[in-house]
C-alpha cells in the first residue's frame, strides 16, 4: 500500500462530524414549559413512595385481662361448714378483698392459705372458727342461812350453749329452794344459780287458805324454822300477822313464815282476811323504784333495839335530820313489804322505820 492509500483508507475509517444545524424558528405554539416544580414533587414521591411501601398495617386487638377465681370456706374446728362457700372472681394480680364475716358464739381462730391478690390458678382460702368461750355459770350449795356446803362450783361452755346445774349428790330430798335458772344458757354475762338445803328435811308448803294468823299467846321469833336459831324479837298476845309459807317437821312440829322470821305458835286463830283492817286505809304511794306487794295493819306497839335509827318521810325517801334514840317506845300503824324483800313499819305520826330495828310488845 502506498501512502496515498493509508491516507484515504484512514479517512473513510473516520467518523463525521454531525452536521450542527442552525436554529430554526418555528412560528407554531410553543408547547407549555414543563413545572419546574416537577422534579422537586417527584423527588417528593419518591423520598415518600419507599416510606409508603415500608409502612404496614396491623389491626390491634385489645388483650383480655387474665381472670381467676378464689373460694372461702366458713369452716367449725370440726371442719363442718358454718355456711356455704363464697366465690369471688377478679383480675389476676388484683387485690383480694375477703369477707370476713362472724358467727355468733365463735371467733375466728386460723385462717389456712390466706392470699392478698388473685393468682393464676383458682385459690381456696379456709377460715377455721372456735366456740367462744362464754362467762361462767356459778353454782352456790347453802344452808338455810347462806352458808357455804361446798366451793363454789363454775360451770363453763360456749355462748349461748345449753348447761343444767345439778344439787349435790345425795341432796335433792333437802332441798329447800331453787333459783329459776337451773337450766338455760351460757351468755356474756356470769350467771349465779343457788340451791338452799334444808338438813332438817323440813316438808314446806304454800300459805293456808286462811293467811292471817292472830295470837292468842306471845310467841318467840326463828330466823329459820328451827329452834336453834331464835332471834331476840318476841311477837305480842293479839297480834295479827301475814302468813307466807308453812313448814312441817317430821315429828309433825308447824312452823308459819311471817316474811322477816318465822314463828311455831300453839295457842293461835287464823282468819281469811285481817279481822283488824281498815276498809278506808289505803297504802300511801312512793316515787322510789320499789313495789308494794304486801299490807299488814297492825296497830301495835314496839320498842327500838340497841340502836339509833332514821325516821323516813317514806321507805327509802326524805330522810328525817334526827334519830331515834335507842330503846325509844313508837306505835305501829302497819308494815309494808317492798318487792325487794325490806319490811318497813308506819308509824304514829306518819314516819317510816325498818322493821328489823323493832321488838314488838
Amino acid at each position: 500500500m502506498n501512502f496515498i492509500n493509508l491516507i484515504q483508507s484512514l479517512f473513510r475509517r473516520r467518523p463525521k462530524r454531525p452536521t450542527i444545524q442552525p436554529e430554526t424558528h418555528f412560528n407554531q405554539a410553543t408547547p407549555e414549559p414543563e413545572n419546574t416544580n416537577q422534579f422537586f414533587e417527584t423527588a417528593d414521591e419518591f423520598e415518600k413512595e419507599p416510606q409508603a411501601q415500608q409502612t404496614e398495617h396491623f389491626v390491634t386487638t385489645p388483650v383480655q385481662p387474665r381472670k381467676s377465681s378464689v373460694t372461702i370456706h366458713y369452716l367449725n374446728q370440726n371442719r363442718i361448714p358454718l355456711r356455704p362457700s363464697i366465690t369471688l372472681s377478679g383480675v389476676v394480680g388484683a387485690t383480694l378483698d375477703l369477707p370476713w364475716l362472724k358467727f355468733p358464739g365463735y371467733y375466728l381462730a386460723e385462717i389456712t392459705n390466706l392470699k392478698q391478690y388473685f393468682h393464676e390458678d383458682p385459690t381456696n382460702i379456709w377460715l377455721f372458727y372456735k366456740p367462744q368461750l362464754a362467762a361462767p355459770v356459778m353454782v352456790l350449795h347453802q344452808d338455810l342461812e347462806g352458808g357455804l356446803l361446798i366451793k363454789p362450783q363454775f360451770l363453763l361452755g360456749a355462748l349461748n350453749e345449753h348447761y343444767q346445774a345439778n344439787p349435790l349428790e345425795g341432796g335433792v330430798n333437802f332441798i329447800y329452794r331453787t333459783s329459776s335458772n337451773q337450766t338455760g344458757r351460757f351468755s356474756a354475762e356470769t350467771q349465779l344459780v343457788r340451791f338452799q338445803y334444808d338438813p332438817l328435811n323440813l316438808k314446806y308448803s304454800d300459805a293456808p287458805d286462811q293467811p292471817f294468823i292472830e295470837l292468842t299467846a306471845s310467841v318467840d321469833t326463828y330466823k329459820r324454822p328451827t329452834e336453834e336459831a331464835l332471834t331476840t324479837t318476841r311477837l305480842p298476845k293479839n297480834a295479827i300477822w301475814k302468813i307466807y309459807s308453812c313448814a312441817t317437821a317430821t315429828s309433825g312440829q308447824q312452823w308459819f313464815n311471817l316474811g322477816s322470821f318465822w314463828i311455831s305458835p300453839k295457842h293461835y286463830e287464823l282468819h281469811a282476811t285481817n279481822p283488824k283492817a281498815t276498809v278506808d286505809y289505803q297504802v300511801p304511794k312512793f316515787t322510789n323504784q320499789y313495789t308494794v306487794i304486801e299490807t299488814t295493819p297492825l296497830n301495835l306497839d314496839a320498842t327500838l333495839n340497841n340502836t339509833t335509827a332514821t325516821l323516813w318521810a317514806a321507805p327509802y325517801e326524805k330522810p328525817a335530820t334526827y334519830r331515834l334514840a335507842l330503846k325509844t317506845r313508837v306505835h305501829v300503824k302497819q308494815v309494808i313489804a317492798l318487792d325487794n324483800l325490806s319490811r318497813w313499819c308506819e308509824l304514829e305520826g306518819g314516819q317510816w322505820l325498818l322493821e328489823s330495828l323493832l321488838t314488838f310488845d
